[in-house]
């Protein structure tokens, strides 16, 4: 019965009432004081809910208002298009950072203290992939075959 009122399931209430046990001291008193209000209005729309259960229904709505939906209230559900945009931001300077930051450069200093073997593999006429797989057996060097083409290119690229 309560489920389709208050939007929520009882797994979903229990973590709901963790949350607002975890605010605050004020701001648990503004949701209980909007659970009052919430109570007279849903009063009104369903007069055949006992005073108990018309009271809890409306202290679980005061608190999905007061921000347990929202990412920021560590919810699960979206609350509007706002704070997806502010999550989004994140996300694309998240994804910059790691392209601007590139491979970590103690891999860089590990292939190119071996470079001149690598050289000399290339030279043999040797591709990129059995010269990773020579690294990691040889010197226990883990380097994917397109990361040494293109040190390959920023190397020996320059003569």
């Amino acid at each position: 019965m309560l489920n389709p009122i208050t939007g929520l399931t009882a797994k979903e209430r229990k973590r709901l009432l963790s949350w607002v046990a975890s605010l605050p001291e004020e701001k648990v008193i503004g949701i209980f004081q909007d659970g009052v209000k919430k109570s007279f209005q849903l009063q009104k729309e369903r007069p055949d809910l006992s005073g108990r259960v018309n009271k809890y229904c409306a202290f679980i709505a005061a608190a999905r208002r007061a921000g347990w939906d929202t990412i920021k209230g560590k919810g699960y559900r979206v609350a509007q298009q706002e704070q997806y945009q502010d999550f989004s931001h994140l996300r694309h300077a998240r994804a910059a950072e790691l392209l601007q930051r590139g491979r970590t450069p103690v891999l860089r200093r590990k292939v190119l203290a071996y470079w001149g073997e690598v050289k000399e593999l290339k030279e043999e006429g040797m591709g990129f992939r059995p010269i990773a797989a020579y690294l990691l057996k040889s010197r226990k060097i883990k380097v994917s075959a397109s990361y040494l083409m293109k040190l390959w290119h920023e190397v020996e690229g320059n003569d």
